[in-house]
């Protein structure tokens, strides 16, 4: 792999390494703190595949990636940003919902034919599945524009949700492009709004409130997206989740619990992201939940 790339696998050994072991990886930059390589060794170790998931850390073009998964036949991708939407103009096949999204995290290489898929938003409509909440029946403020956003979006209606406002930056070079996406998807009840209309929002009808911004991660770890008095209009029963899990308590959740309302971290979407993508990859099922215990640990 060119232009200075190190790895890094998970401390959990599925099979001894012989000529025939499959790789598996995550291109990201930075990597070494991802939880995919624990998540995906382990699910090779529970499902007897002779195969290992590696960390590349890597600021190398899109094209040489793709060049490199076919010259070391490497059998399966996840991806970060901002690989998600270079990649995908480098496939030679797209599953309808990556084209749906413009993105996708996800590669599959049979036999040098590289087909991208997202699973993203199908992991985080998984973790909220297993809460126990019916996607059909919620009223969902989404915030963000971005890939995930747009993963997020298309895996809610996939599920059966047609009650969607999307709250975005209009600067944003992905607003028109998620206007754009709500058009294509034609929700009963859809609207797409600039971050200054939050305070004119109908607060007391959202039943699940979504955080798929990058405000309160990294740089920004020490902001939130909405206000305590926001947070303090929506309903007792709504559901707050973040797509972040490093930090797992961001600065949202930490408002949104002083409120007395449900929290919950992008750890179960991880998790359930990489499931979709193990699937994709074996054909075989992860084992969440154990897993998921796991690197709740981490």
């Amino acid at each position: 792999m060119p232009n200075k790339i190190s790895s890094s696998a998970s401390e959990t050994a599925a099979a001894p390494i012989t000529g025939a072991t499959v790789l598996y990886g995550l291109i990201a930059h930075p990597a070494h703190h991802s939880l995919s390589p624990l998540i995906h060794n382990r699910g090779f170790l529970e499902r007897q595949i002779s195969a290992r998931y590696l960390a590349f850390d890597t600021q190398a073009t899109a094209a040489d990636i793709a060049t490199s998964i076919k010259a070391l036949n490497i059998r399966g991708l996840n991806l970060s940003l901002p690989y998600k939407e270079t990649m995908l103009p480098l496939m030679d096949e797209l599953t309808p919902t990556a084209k749906l999204i413009g993105a996708i995290n996800t590669i599959k290489n049979e036999t040098g034919h590289l087909l991208g898929t997202n699973t993203d938003g199908q992991g985080l409509v998984a973790a909220i599945q297993a809460t126990g909440v019916s996607i059909k029946k919620q009223h969902v403020l989404l915030l963000g524009g971005g890939a995930t956003a747009r993963a997020i979006l298309v895996a809610l209606v996939q599920a059966g949700c047609d009650h969607v406002t999307v709250v975005q930056r209009p600067e944003s070079r992905h607003y028109q492009q998620m206007q754009q996406l709500l058009s294509a998807l034609a929700l009963a009840d859809q609207t797409c709004q600039p971050w200054p209309q939050l305070a004119n929002l109908p607060i007391e009808d959202y039943s699940l409130v979504i955080n798929a911004t990058s405000i309160g991660f990294g740089d920004q770890q020490d902001q939130s997206p909405l206000s305590a008095e926001w947070l303090s209009q929506l309903p007792s029963t709504c559901q707050v989740w973040d797509v972040i899990y490093q930090p797992r308590q961001s600065n949202l959740l930490t408002l949104a619990e002083q409120q007395g309302l449900a929290t919950h971290n992008g750890l179960a979407m991880l998790c359930y992201q990489a499931a979709a993508s193990f699937e994709f990859w074996t054909g075989k099922t992860l084992p969440v939940v154990s897993i998921y215990q796991i690197i709740k640990q981490k």
